[in-house]
């Protein structure tokens, strides 16, 4: 006869108090206004629309940017549209000798908004 048991892995978090004041802290950097110029680099002269929510308890925004657009935002959506990354594959042009494709990538930004104060 075999006797297993089977624990949930223990969360280490933070009591509500001090959860409460570090999600307070981080809405207050995140809802400062900066203007800026938004430039959609992948698609020059178009647009970018997208669903916007961080925090649990607020709406689901949908914003639309238009490249080269000088507009307010909320600095939470500009660290947000400043990190949108794709990757680029690259294949070598060498076959391999051991049956794989040697691939690497480059990391390229696809959008960009920079605050006024830099231009």
């Amino acid at each position: 006869m075999e006797v297993r048991e089977l624990h949930k892995k223990t969360k280490n978090t933070l009591p509500q108090a001090e959860r409460d004041e570090l999600v307070k802290k981080m809405r207050k950097e995140d809802d400062k206004m900066r203007t800026g110029m938004f430039e959609f680099i992948d698609a020059q002269g178009g647009f970018l629309e997208f669903s916007y929510r961080k925090y649990p308890e607020e709406p689901i925004k949908t914003i639309k940017l238009f490249h080269g657009e000088i507009c307010d935002l909320p600095m939470g959506i500009i660290k947000h549209l400043n990190n949108t990354k794709k990757k680029v594959r690259r294949y070598s042009l060498e076959l391999p000798t051991n049956g794989k494709v040697p691939r690497s990538y480059e990391v390229i930004s696809r959008v960009r908004f920079t605050p006024t104060d830099v231009l």
